[in-house]
């Protein structure tokens, strides 16, 4: 079996029992955003700068394309096209078109193409879309469910080197709740003390742009939501 990435590892873990990101929770959805966004970044497909200069978090970010998207990464082909315009855009626009478009159709193409690697790799099993769904859903397989949650466990609660890639998803899961469904209270300060290290340490500073990148996110989200309720 292949490597999982950034977004594939989040999404196996954020997905409910049915095999689906729920509508109602705002902040899973945003953070899958978000992993696509960090997994371009980490590869080197665009750039995510800016936003320190304004009071609100996460208003005056901007996402520009710096390079091809590499043939291991096609499936975040919908949201690498989208954000291919010739010029850079703004993280309010991004979330907006995301996640309070009428359509919902760039979300559940990003959902389908994600969730559609993973069956193709033996890591969920794909199932029909439900009544007035626009999406199918994927089970992601016990034995991928696993393989995930080991990975974080051998590098955040044991001693040796943290990859960018699982300090991104350990942020992630914080964010949006996830993790509280596979670590226990113990485990969760565990790696939350440990992360607290590495943002503060010498060679944490990529590990911290990520996380000010989430905050800005679900922050912004916030501010989003009460234009649109």
């Amino acid at each position: 079996m292949k490597d999982l990435s950034l977004t594939q590892e989040y999404f196996i873990c954020a997905v409910n029992d049915k095999g689906k990101l729920s509508g109602f929770n705002v902040d899973r959805l945003v953070c899958l955003l978000a992993s696509g966004l960090l997994e371009l970044q980490l590869s080197g497909c665009i750039r995510i700068e800016g936003g320190t200069k304004h009071l609100l978090t996460g208003f005056g970010i901007s996402v520009s394309i710096t390079g091809p998207l590499p043939e291991e990464k096609a499936f975040l082909r919908p949201l690498y096209d989208y954000l291919n315009q010739g010029k850079p855009m703004k993280m309010e626009k991004i979330l907006e078109d995301y996640h309070y478009s009428f359509s919902g159709k760039r979300l559940n193409a990003l959902i389908a193409s994600i969730g559609e690697s993973l069956a193709e790799e033996g890591f969920a099993q794909a199932a029909e879309a439900g009544l007035l769904e626009c999406v199918g859903r994927f089970l992601p397989t016990r034995d991928a469910i696993n393989r995930v949650i080991d990975l974080v466990r051998s590098e955040l609660l044991e001693e040796g080197e943290v990859t960018d890639d699982i300090a991104a998803l350990v942020i992630l899961l914080e964010k949006s709740g996830v993790i509280r469904e596979y670590f226990s209270r113990y485990e969760q300060k565990e790696m939350k003390e440990r992360l607290n290290v590495i943002v503060t340490g010498p060679e944490g500073a990529l590990v911290k742009e990520m996380l000010d990148y989430v905050n800005g996110m679900l922050d912004m989200t916030s501010v989003i939501m009460t234009v649109y309720t």
